[in-house]
């Protein structure tokens, strides 16, 4: 999904770090580790072409999320919807 999104022209925006980086660990690796991208890279694995993928979680969705969300739908064509606890 990151090499999809970085293609279609999705920047990864390092504001949203909120620690300092390993020697080994890159800004991608560690935004790419949030639960919800892996709930919807997993969704996407099990089911090549969903129409829908639904992800609740009981914490705040960081804008990185949000927008590499939007981005993954957009390439997918699928509709994503992710809440979180500000929303339920």
């Amino acid at each position: 999904l990151k090499s999809k999104a970085i293609e279609n022209g999705f920047i990864f925006d390092s504001s949203w770090m909120t620690r300092s980086l390993n020697e080994n660990e890159t800004i991608e690796s560690v935004l790419c580790g949030h639960s919800e991208l892996l709930v919807i890279a997993l969704n996407l694995i099990q089911e090549p072409a969903p129409k829908f993928i639904q992800v609740v979680k009981n914490l705040r969705v960081c804008g990185h999320c949000h927008e590499f969300t939007k981005v993954i739908a957009k390439i997918e064509q699928c509709d994503i919807v992710v809440r979180d606890a500000n929303r339920i």
